[in-house]
């Protein structure tokens, strides 16, 4: 146990949530002013995408494939990241011939790592102060879902919500409600919701299920917490179906 607390990415964990916890703590009593915004997951470290992991159907026998890789921006774009992560591959819906047991195919998605452990136990994102889960992405015209993962007894539980992207190919910031995800088990909104534990979440991703086949490509400049919104997004989004 020595050994492993010099290590800096476990020193370094330990920091971060303690220095978390306590900003936060004193800014829900009113001692620190608005509560700052906590970053999740950011790809603008080159070594990210490598610690990303990807899943597709390919797991069980099917023929998707993706990969998550690392950017750097041609400076073209006054919009684009220096450094962004690229989630890209093909969806084939196409099923195994040796598996009569698989009948659907079609998806991929990607999700950060699990994040470990600290002094306090396993590593989890209290976003219990904030309203709105928010990420800068490039999205193309394929249907993505954003994924929440938090800590229980069923680890195949996801909290869910699409993400609706306004200008499919350009970079754009979206905002969704903590308060709108919908509580899923492989795929399948549960009758059973309840309210998300906001103050034990452990990983966020992003899949792709609309089965279309094809390519497919989403950059991610990064992923965070907050309860600042643009007043660009505040535009009407119930149009959006």
């Amino acid at each position: 146990m020595r050994a492993s607390l010099v290590r800096a990415g476990f020193l370094k964990r330990n920091l971060d949530q303690l220095s978390s916890a306590a900003g936060r703590a004193l800014s829900v009593g009113g001692l620190a002013g608005p509560v700052p915004d906590l970053e999740i997951y950011s790809f603008r470290n080159p070594t990210t995408a490598a610690n990303t992991k990807v899943f597709t159907d390919g797991g069980f026998g099917g023929f998707s494939v993706a990969k998550m890789e690392s950017v750097t921006s041609s400076g073209d774009s006054p919009d684009e990241p220096p450094v962004y992560g690229r989630f890209s591959g093909t969806i084939s819906i196409d099923l195994p011939k040796n598996r009569p047991d698989i009948e659907r195919s079609g998806f991929a998605a990607w999700r950060m790592p699990d994040p470990g452990w600290t002094i306090l136990g396993k590593a989890l994102y209290n976003v219990e102060p904030y309203s709105f889960l928010a990420m800068r992405v490039k999205a193309d015209q394929s249907r993505y879902f954003v994924n929440l993962q938090v800590d229980s007894m069923v680890q195949s539980d996801l909290f869910q919500h699409r993400l609706f992207a306004k200008t499919p190919g350009k970079w754009e910031t979206l905002y969704i409600p903590f308060s709108e995800f919908v509580k899923t088990h492989m795929g399948k909104v549960l009758k059973s919701q309840g309210h998300m534990p906001k103050n034990s979440m452990t990983t966020v991703g992003m899949g792709l299920i609309d089965r279309i086949p094809g390519p497919f490509e989403l950059c991610i400049d990064c992923v965070w917490a907050t309860n600042n919104r643009d007043l660009d997004a505040l535009e009407d989004e119930d149009s959006v179906e």
